[in-house]
Formats: C-alpha cells, sequence, structure tokens
C-alpha cells in the first residue's frame, strides 16, 4: 500500500452549533486545535463496497467534544474513527461517507464521542515494543489507568479454487487489546489472564489477587482495576 502522506494546517476552531444536516461553526470561544489534511491513497485505492464489514467504528459522523488535557479549552466537532488508518477523521456533514481532514494526533488532546475518549498516547505492546496510536479510556484514578484500543485489520480475500467453493469476500476484522498503566509508567498492553496482569501491578497489590486466575470480560477487569484502589 502507498505511504500516507501528511500536510500539517493549523486552524482556528470555535465551539459549534450543531444542525442535523449541517456543521457551522460560530464565534463563542474560540481556541487553536492543529488540523491535519491525510491523502489517504491506500483507503483511496480500495472499494469498500467489495470488502466485508467497515474500518470505521461507526457508521456516520457524530457530535463530539475535543479538548486540551488541562481542560481550559475545548471545541465541539462533528467525528468519527478510522481503526484502519487509526485516525479520528473530522466531517462537515452526519451524512457525509468519506473526508480527507483529522485531528492532528496530538498527546494532549481528549475527544469524546459514541461514549467514548480517545487519546493519542504512546504504550507498550507484550513484547515491550513501544508505538504511538489512539487509545481509549476506560478507568483513570490516583494508581492506575486502563485503556483499550480498537483497531481495524483488513483480511485478504481468497477466490475459489473449484466451481463448488466460494469466493471469500476481504473483510475488516475488529482487534481489541488492553494496556494497564502503573505510575509514571507507559501503559502496557495484558491480556485477560492474572499472569499477564500482575506484571503491571504494584507490589503491595499483588496479594489482592490471590485465587483469581484469569479475568472473563471487560467489565470484571474494570471492575478488579477498581478494586485496587481501594
Amino acid at each position: 500500500m502507498n505511504d500516507i502522506k501528511i500536510t500539517s494546517v493549523f486552524l482556528l476552531f470555535t465551539l459549534s452549533v450543531y444542525s442535523q444536516e449541517n456543521f457551522n461553526l460560530n464565534t463563542i470561544e474560540t481556541f487553536e486545535i492543529v488540523k491535519i489534511i491525510a491523502q489517504k491513497n491506500n483507503m483511496r485505492t480500495m472499494n469498500l463496497s467489495k470488502i466485508s464489514g467497515s474500518p470505521y467504528s461507526m457508521g456516520t459522523f457524530a457530535l463530539a467534544k475535543v479538548e486540551r488535557e488541562n481542560g481550559k479549552t475545548n471545541a465541539n466537532l462533528l467525528l468519527r474513527y478510522n481503526g484502519y488508518n487509526d485516525e479520528i477523521e473530522i466531517g462537515k456533514s452526519t451524512t457525509q461517507e468519506a473526508s480527507e481532514e483529522a485531528l492532528l494526533k496530538d498527546k494532549s488532546l481528549r475527544a469524546t464521542f459514541n461514549n467514548k475518549t480517545y487519546q493519542y498516547k504512546t504504550f507498550a505492546s507484550k513484547k515491550n515494543e513501544t508505538t504511538d496510536g489512539y487509545l481509549i479510556i476506560l478507568y483513570e484514578w490516583k494508581n492506575y489507568q486502563l485503556y483499550r484500543q480498537d483497531k481495524k485489520k483488513l483480511s485478504e480475500g481468497r477466490l475459489a479454487k473449484t466451481s463448488l467453493d466460494k469466493d471469500i469476500a476481504p473483510r475488516f476484522r475488529d482487534v481489541k487489546s488492553f494496556y494497564l498503566k502503573e505510575g509514571k509508567n507507559l501503559p502496557h498492553e495484558i491480556g485477560f489472564k492474572m499472569k499477564s496482569i500482575r506484571k503491571q501491578l504494584r507490589s503491595e497489590d499483588i496479594p489482592k489477587t490471590k485465587g483469581i486466575k484469569k479475568i472473563k470480560s471487560e467489565e470484571e477487569l474494570i471492575a478488579f482495576i477498581k478494586s485496587l484502589e481501594q
């Protein structure tokens, strides 16, 4: 696939008034956000009608709040998350299909839409390889922070080998992974097995895991991390 070519531009955004069909910016309160124009050549060459699933977490753009981490400035925009390109795209209407505008991958910005808060962060894989990407904030408190990454992977299709077989269309599939941050450490990828989780816990919290072998769901994982703060 072609490399993504990115051109950065600085725009002044404002708090907005939102209508069902159009997105208008009104001068109520202003602050500067960096916006990028992404020439997504890898998406341009795809015929999405021939691919099962979607690269997006939601079908349409949704009203979102974008804010600086200090909480002093914010703006409302129409956004959606592209899990294949790992970008938060900006829309001008809820009905538009494509966009070449996306938020700058700025670690001081948080974008909240579709009941999820995204933030661009540096994190580590299970192999201790560090990378940057968008994480969804599941839990943040004094000692621990829990995040989830929602990526979309493209699986290649396959032509039928015989007339009795059927072609298998390429498809986007969901790939979710979880990251636990303790103190000032980087968020580190964890599994649902307690052995994986213990590696990221403070030593005084490890005894609290006695008798627990595996977490069964995201809800259980969040509840477990919350219990460590007590």
